[in-house]
């Protein structure tokens, strides 16, 4: 009896070993179990060009409103809406009979002026002769004729630029274009009277715009503006022509952001020699973007984001080093960062908000 009570103390103590060493190599294979698996990347110096859509709208390249220099009544009107005009070409003629009787006045007068002028020059010319002459002519009444020759000449003068202004006056009643374009409003008809006034409560009698060039005009958030070039190649579509992809360059940028938009306003030149397009026309812009020669590259899973924080996670001997960054372009799953980054680091390519500051990284 006392046999069969050895045994089973020492079979008890064997089964408790046996569970104490299954729980030990328990605990170990969870402790191995909970370091995670990372997928790991290099990360590259290198700029990431990508295409920004955005939308526009094109504009005449030149635009004018024809508004009245003068009072007058419209003699003739020869072109109308639609119509291709020529720099200097004829668009109108008024006739105004005032101008054309003030131009007559002035010249008048400027004719008189000139009569007194050389009347006095003369008697001036002829006192100066005299008074080779000893005593022939006092020094007073020689000084007297000098000063009425002198004020003659500026009457005369003043009476001359007074008619070549009247006559200026009447050029007004010839309307001519300033550029060559087409006609895109006529507000009045032969007869009608026009007058000078506020030009914000009147309409122009006519508006001319330059078609066969226009501007394309954008708006690029001030994030992208620093990485446009001029003359860059920029390409786009508009809805009233589908399937159709138009070009042109970037000519100007204003070199200023919007303080309320944020964005900066530049235009692209447009030939538009057949016309296609027209000003008002809304575009979808496909804008390249050169990118940035100081960024790095990861791919954008690399990179966690918070509403405090923006951060890739280093793997440095195993652990995980969280570090801060500011980014940049996006395209095609990469995307540009900015910190305390080198080329060639190796991040987590996976990364999540879970891994903590010196995680082991497995």
């Amino acid at each position: 009896m006392k046999r069969i009570f050895l045994i089973s103390i020492t079979i008890f103590t064997v089964a408790i070993i046996l569970v104490s060493c299954g729980r030990k190599d328990s605990k170990a294979s969870d402790k191995l179990s909970s370091i995670k698996n990372y997928s790991l990347v290099s990360v590259k110096n290198q700029a990431l060009p990508t295409v920004l859509r955005l939308p526009a709208q094109l504009n005449p390249y030149e635009i004018v409103d024809i508004f009245p220099k003068v009072n007058g009544y419209v003699k003739e009107m020869l072109v109308d809406m639609g119509a291709n005009v020529k720099q200097g070409q004829v668009l109108m003629i008024m006739e105004a009979p005032e101008v054309e009787q003030n131009s007559l006045g002035a010249h008048e007068r400027y004719i008189r002026a000139q009569a007194s002028y050389s009347e006095s020059k003369d008697k001036y010319t002829r006192l100066v002769k005299t008074a080779e002459t000893s005593g022939a002519v006092s020094p007073n009444d020689l000084l007297s004729a000098q000063s009425k020759m002198q004020s003659d000449s500026a009457w005369s003068n003043s009476e001359k630029a007074n008619w070549q202004a009247m006559e200026s006056m009447k050029d007004y009643l010839t309307v001519r274009a300033p550029f060559d374009g087409s006609i895109t409003q006529r507000n009045i008809h032969p007869g009608a009277l026009v007058t000078i006034g506020n030009k914000g409560d009147m309409k122009p009698m006519l508006e001319l715009q330059q078609t066969t060039k226009l501007r394309l005009q954008i708006n690029v958030p001030e994030t992208y503006a620093t990485q446009l070039a001029f003359n860059q190649i920029v390409n786009f579509n508009v809805d009233a022509l589908p399937g159709k992809l138009f070009s042109g360059i970037i000519a100007r940028q204003a070199n200023s952001v919007d303080e309320k938009f944020r964005n900066e306003a530049i235009e692209v030149d447009v030939l538009n020699s057949d016309n296609l397009l027209m000003p008002g026309m809304y575009a979808e812009v496909l804008l390249p973007i050169n990118g940035h020669s100081n960024a790095f590259i990861v791919p954008q899973s690399a990179v966690v984001k918070s509403t405090e924080r923006k951060y890739v996670i280093k793997a440095i001997d195993n652990k995980a080093d969280l570090i801060d960054v500011q980014t940049g372009n996006e395209n095609n799953g990469m995307i540009e960062i900015f910190g305390n980054i080198s080329n060639g680091d190796i991040v987590i390519s996976n990364a999540a908000d879970d891994i903590k500051q010196g995680q082991t990284i497995k």
